[in-house]
């Protein structure tokens, strides 16, 4: 699955428009010749919820934090619809951001080899054919090289990992009492203790001192779904709204530097 979408957005036509673009500085296109489109490719992908799998549901069982001791019979098993992808069982994100990176690297090198092959020489991070670089002065191979750019600190993606949830997509529940999703209170309870009344005797009714019960204090534990996450112990990260990478803010979303 990964190597699909690797394939899928590969930035190899993207160099090429770019180096295309940058070689009209020394030499138009000829007369009716089509448009460069030069675009990055499309780096959306849809994939399975981290939290159901792709189920669209969690199942869940109570883990035992004391509450089920003595209780008759295993524990608590229920279906609950995923909070996280909201039953979808899928979502739209970007391509994982260090995959993507390693992709942009390959994809440079095999553009940077196959001009090479051709005997091309490189003008920044373009290349230009032999006979038009020695017929070109320094003014003009800089216009090619300004033209061709050069990659932001995002390395041409226009995107950057998260710092909130590193690229994951996701953060931990934010719930205190949260574990593994199941909502885990423990509270301490007085059980027990004296009262006075009232005893009927011979000579009349008299009121009569505490009983000598004792009190004791008890530790109750509660176990339920929390409220927060749902039981997927996890949350879309706020900052990239689950989609691991957030726009560049050094190049505007471009992936490369401006010329100045």
């Amino acid at each position: 699955m990964t190597i699909a979408i690797l394939a899928a957005v590969s930035f190899l036509n993207y160099f090429e428009a770019r180096n295309t673009i940058a070689n009209y500085i020394l030499e138009s296109p000829s007369a009716g010749e089509g448009a460069v489109e030069c675009s990055r490719p499309d780096m959306n992908v849809v994939e399975k919820c981290p939290a159901c799998g792709g189920a669209g549901e969690l199942r869940l069982e109570e883990p035992n934090y004391g509450q089920a001791d003595g209780r008759i019979g295993g524990p608590k098993k229920t279906k609950v619809k995923c909070q996280l992808c909201g039953g979808k069982g899928k979502r739209e994100t970007f391509v994982d951001p260090s995959s993507l990176a390693l992709q942009v690297v390959r994809d440079r090198e095999a553009f940077s080899l196959a001009h090479q092959q051709k005997g091309e020489i490189p003008v920044g991070l373009a290349f230009v054919p032999q006979d038009k670089y020695s017929g070109a002065d320094k003014k003009m191979l800089k216009l090619v090289e300004n033209t061709y750019g050069k990659a932001c600190k995002c390395n041409w993606t226009g995107l950057v990992a998260c710092r909130k949830c590193g690229g994951s997509g996701t953060v931990k529940c934010t719930n205190a009492d949260c574990k593994g999703g199941w909502e885990v209170e423990t509270r301490r309870e007085t059980i027990g203790g004296g009262r006075s009344g009232i005893r009927s005797s011979g000579t009349g009714m008299r009121t009569v001192g505490r009983s000598r019960n004792r009190t004791r204090t008890e530790t109750k534990t509660s176990v339920n779904i929390c409220p927060v996450c749902g039981g997927a112990d996890m949350l879309v990260c706020p900052e990239c709204a689950g989609r691991k990478a957030v726009v560049c803010k050094g190049c505007s979303g471009l992936g490369y530097k401006q010329a100045k």
